[in-house]
Parts: C-alpha cells; structure tokens; sequence
C-alpha cells in the first residue's frame, strides 16, 4: 500500500523547532565555508559548501523570526544564492558521469529554485503594489495607440521651432528667444527632441510607472528562475537514472515542494548529503582521482 503525503503535514526536527539565536547558525556557516575553501578533494569540497549554505539558511530563517533583522534576511537569501551559483560552477569542472557529483548538483539546483521562490513570496506584498499601479495607467491608457512616434521621435513637436544648421546667426532659440529649442519643448511640457532618435512608435509613462515595471520585471525573474531551476533538477533525476536515490529521499525526508518551509529544505538536502558521503566512500575510483 502506498503511503501518501499531505503538505500540511510537518516532520521538522525538535531540534530545528528550536530555533538558535541567528549569530550561532551564522558563525558555523563561515566555519564549514572556510574549511570548503581549503578542501583539496572536490566533491568534498562541494558538500562543504553545500553544508555551509544550509547553515546560511537557517541564519536567514532566524533573523525573518526577529523585526529588527526581518529585512536583512532578504539579503541574506540573496547572498546565499551567489554562494550556491559559486558551487555550481564547481560542478561543472567534475566528471559529468560521477553519480555523487549529479547528485549533489541536483540538491543544489532544489536550494536555488525554493530560494528564488522565497524571496517572491517575501516581496508578495510589494508585487501586489506595484501590479496595481501598472494595472492602473494601463486601464486608464488601453485607448493611446502605441503605434504613433513620441513627441521628439521622427517628427517635430509642434512647439519646437524648426531645427537649424548648429551656430546659425538669428535661429530660433538661439538668438531671439534666448532658449534652446530643446529647452523650449520642455517648458511647453513636451519633452525634448532627441538627436538620432529612433523613428519608430512608442509612449511615454510616468516615472512611478516605469519604477513598478522595473520592480515587476526582478520579481517575474526570480519565479522564472524557481521554474526554470526547478525543471533542470527534474529532468536531472530521470536522465541521470537518480530517480530510486530521490525516491527514497523523498519516503524519508517528505518530498520537496513549493510549499516546504526552508526548515524542511535544510532537513532534507541535509540528508541527502548524509546519504551522498556514505556512497561517495563507496565509489571505485574515490573522489580523490578529481582534484
């Protein structure tokens, strides 16, 4: 009889529950990440870090309990996924058959994708502001065609005096107004001509505007990034024949979804490094031939 899982559920150790003052899990991340720099052996050296992230998770976790750091964990999620992109590229110099190797690749791809998500749900709040904002000037704009050049765009406007030769005696705006004819524009409240402008059609927004799409466009890559890394660890497990690995990971550990806490990441990646040193001393040849 199969067994089945709801997400509701917790299997988070006691120990977890009990949440140590961030500094404690911060000071043993830089112990394991400092003993990963000197690591001659490579797939040691992976684990190490990969330890060392889970340890820069747990930090990020504890301070997101305390107002005073809620923010700050922001950036260390941040911060720790540089360290995790760091490993990646260690992986790529290892032996692309090495079984541990692929293993401790996907883990790591498992920790990218639910950090990318995390920080997405950490910026729900400011996703829904600025979606309202864009959602509004484009309800209120659906009707300006978009297909006409900007003013200063392939063609004139109209309070602009016609362009002349640069340094030209008695051109408008430069001589009789005592304004460039960009200035001009300007305080007509048009905005000002462009030298090598493109002709083609666009729309000018308001800078609060522009601001929220910029914003909209990093939280549409971070859930990009969730699907992508998320996808790449999947189709890892199958062409990598890992699924009995993962299967047995996911009986002992509850499987990996985007609703695990990352309490339930470290759990899990935890074990499966526990699980990865145990077949990497059992490997012939050892991981010492890839230094």
């Amino acid at each position: 009889m199969r067994t089945y899982y709801s997400y509701f559920e917790s299997f988070e150790d006691n120990l977890e529950n009990e949440l140590r003052d961030q500094n404690q899990y911060l000071s043993e991340a830089k112990r394991l990440k400092h003993m990963a720099d000197k690591e001659s052996d490579a797939i040691n050296q992976c684990m190490l870090y990969l330890e060392a992230v889970l340890y820069f998770l747990l930090t990020g976790n504890a301070m997101e309990q305390e107002v005073v750091t809620e923010k700050a964990a922001f950036t260390m999620y941040k911060d720790t996924l540089s360290v995790i992109k760091y490993i990646s590229a260690k992986f790529k110099s290892l032996p692309s058959l090495m079984s541990v190797h692929s293993k401790l690749a996907i883990l790591s791809y498992r920790c990218q994708a639910l950090l990318f998500y995390k920080l997405c749900k950490m910026r729900k709040q400011e996703c829904k502001e600025i979606h309202k904002i864009i959602s509004e000037y484009c309800s209120k704009n659906a009707a300006i065609p978009t297909d006409q050049p900007c003013p200063g765009q392939g063609t004139p406007s109209p309070l602009s005096p016609t362009p002349s030769p640069a340094g030209s005696v008695g051109s408008v705006g430069s001589q009789s107004s005592g304004y460039s004819s960009g200035e001009l524009a300007t305080k007509g409240g048009v905005p000002p001509q462009q030298t090598g402008a493109s002709p083609a059609g666009g729309t000018w927004i308001p800078m609060a505007v522009y601001s929220a799409m910029v914003k909209q466009n990093v939280q549409f890559s971070f859930m990009l990034s969730f699907q992508e890394l998320w996808d790449i660890a999947d189709n890892m497990i199958v062409k990598g024949k890992h699924t009995e690995f993962f299967i047995m990971l996911d009986r002992h550990c509850k499987p990996l979804t985007m609703h695990s806490s990352l309490i339930e990441l470290v759990r899990y990646v935890r074990e499966g490094i526990r699980r990865l040193k145990k077949e990497a001393n059992e490997q012939v040849p050892s991981s010492s031939s890839y230094k």
